[in-house]
């Protein structure tokens, strides 16, 4: 009982540290929250007396923290502990970068694992790919603009990228390259997505014709690095990429990371937010899932050259359709 008594104890604190950004005051957050001495708190902390319930439930309460989830309780439900994790892309603060880190921290150690894997299965390009592709990452800011009642809307043309986002993008890209095995699964609708939001934006206003033109030399640039690294099968690292496209439409992104030490699952919400979790349960239930959707999507990278040729075709004949409108 003592060594389950503990183990709670420690698990508590682990948990209420991931969810303080200012680590290095953690003890002094934890004293304001309970109106005590920090003296107390450092007891706590290394262990000579435990958090009572009360003291549990005060922080969890402040802090967000399910005490079910501290206790291994699975509700009758099957809901599993997920975070919906949303950055302020506009006005970014400490643990808008901090999240960001923490990711890159993640698959940097899977990384180093001969058998981690990384799945994306995708409605929408990558916000990350913007590292490579601006102008999306300026029409995705611009859709999360619109959509939430925070900021209003400013054309396209006055988005810029943060430097220091850029980086960490950066960054997150290198990190996933370095990972042994991804694979995409594309929404074989994914450009029509993309260009239907392009078309509204357009229409009032708050993209010009010189906007829609940057965007769609931008596509086509895409398409062809897209293609290129499908007829590679893999990254100039050598770590293997595979790419699908689904026959089946699909309601959102998803995308997980899965290996022996870091499991993160993500589902999209809000255009550039992520409802997230880290437990490998989740994790492996997405990926089986997945596994599931590959059935149904075809394989369009290395000798699949007749099914990758016809995908392309069909993807360049749509940005065709779509600005011959425009120009005519």
């Amino acid at each position: 009982m003592i060594n389950m008594d503990k183990e709670l104890h420690e698990k508590f604190i682990e948990i209420a540290k991931e969810k303080i950004s200012d680590k290095a005051n953690f003890a002094s957050v934890l004293a304001d929250l309970l109106s005590i001495k920090k003296e107390a708190i450092y007891r706590r902390l290394r262990g000579e007396v435990f958090f009572t319930f009360a003291e549990m439930a005060t922080i969890s309460k402040k802090l967000d923290i399910s005490l079910d989830y501290v206790a291994g309780i699975v509700s009758p439900y099957r809901s599993y502990p997920f975070s919906l994790h949303v950055q302020d892309y506009v006005e970014q603060e400490e643990i808008d970068y901090k999240m960001t880190a923490d990711y890159i921290a993640a698959i940097r150690r899977a990384g180093n694992l001969p058998y981690s894997e990384f799945g994306y299965i995708a409605t929408i390009i990558p916000l990350h790919f913007a590292v490579f592709h601006e102008p999306f990452y300026y029409l995705y800011i611009l859709k999360w603009m619109y959509q939430t009642s925070k900021y209003n809307p400013v054309p396209f043309s006055e988005i810029s990228f943060n430097e220091r986002q850029k980086k960490l993008n950066a960054q997150f890209l290198q990190e996933v390259m370095s990972i042994k095995y991804t694979y995409y699964i594309w929404d074989e609708l994914f450009l029509t997505y993309m260009l239907n939001d392009i078309n509204y934006f357009h229409s009032i206003h708050l993209m010009t014709d010189a906007d829609m033109l940057l965007m769609k030399k931008e596509i086509e640039y895409f398409l062809k690095r897209l293609e290129k690294l499908a007829i590679q099968g893999a990254y100039n690292n050598g770590n293997k990429v595979d790419i699908y496209v689904s026959s089946l439409n699909f309601e959102t992104t998803y995308y997980y990371l899965f290996s022996d030490i870091e499991n993160i699952s993500m589902i999209s919400s809000f255009s550039v937010g992520a409802i997230t979790s880290l437990e490998k349960s989740v994790c492996e239930r997405m990926k089986a899932w997945v596994q599931g959707l590959k059935r149904t999507s075809t394989l369009i990278s290395c000798s699949a050259e007749k099914e990758r040729i016809a995908f392309f075709e069909t993807q360049r004949m749509t940005l065709k359709t779509f600005f011959d409108h425009y120009e005519h």
